[in-house]
């Protein structure tokens, strides 16, 4: 039987950067990084925060930077962010993820820690 692994990614954002990315790359920038569901009515400062939700869980999860739509994240009714994996993507392996995203000033700071088989 393989054991189980705690995982820990984390990644920080500075808005006025990731804004000035944003308005370089215009849409063609946002829809490579981001899910239509991750869009729909986001603020830049929500934005971010996805963004740094994303890194943080390609570092834990050792995923192969660059496509950007084989994990989503989503928002509960609370607010509480939780992933998404594409179908295509085998997550077997993945027995739990948490996420946390957090706004201070200029600044976005994003956590995963996840619990992986193998």
């Amino acid at each position: 039987m393989q054991g189980l692994s705690i995982r820990t990614g984390v990644d920080l954002v500075e808005l006025a950067a990731f804004q000035g990315a944003v308005q370089r790359g215009g849409d063609a920038f946002l829809h490579r990084l981001f899910h239509p569901s991750e869009l729909a009515g986001a603020s830049i400062e929500r934005l971010a925060g996805i963004f740094a939700a994303k890194e943080a869980a390609f570092k834990a999860l050792a995923l192969p930077k660059g496509d950007w739509h084989v994990l989503e994240v989503r928002h509960d009714q609370a607010g509480k962010p939780f992933i998404v994996f594409a179908s295509e993507y085998d997550a077997s392996r993945i027995v739990s993820v948490d996420v946390s995203i957090s706004h201070s000033g200029g600044y976005v700071v994003a956590s995963v820690v996840a619990l992986v088989r193998g």
